[in-house]
């Protein structure tokens, strides 16, 4: 299991713990100071994640932030770039 924390500056902390076998996502959780209403979406996003690669989880993202679901704290680019340096 990965752990990896990433706060850009003046933003807030996004955490995240996963498995990363042969490019693919696995057993993602997405935590940190933001919230997310309605609560359970961050739990779909997770599982949405499960067993995709990083160019996949790029478009999951986008479609997530611009499905109207309010995301207070962080952004879509700001998910994103958690994900691409946690695996490098």
């Amino acid at each position: 299991m990965n752990i990896f924390e990433y706060k850009r500056q003046g933003g807030k902390l996004i955490g995240i713990s996963f498995n990363y076998t042969k490019g693919v996502f696995s057993n993602v959780k997405i935590y940190g100071d933001f919230f997310v209403f309605p609560v359970e979406e961050i739990d779909n996003l997770e599982e949405s994640i499960d067993g995709k690669s990083l160019t996949e989880l790029s478009r999951i993202i986008e479609d997530f932030f611009s499905s109207g679901i309010r995301v207070y704290g962080i952004t879509a680019a700001d998910l994103k770039e958690s994900f691409k340096r946690a695996i490098n």
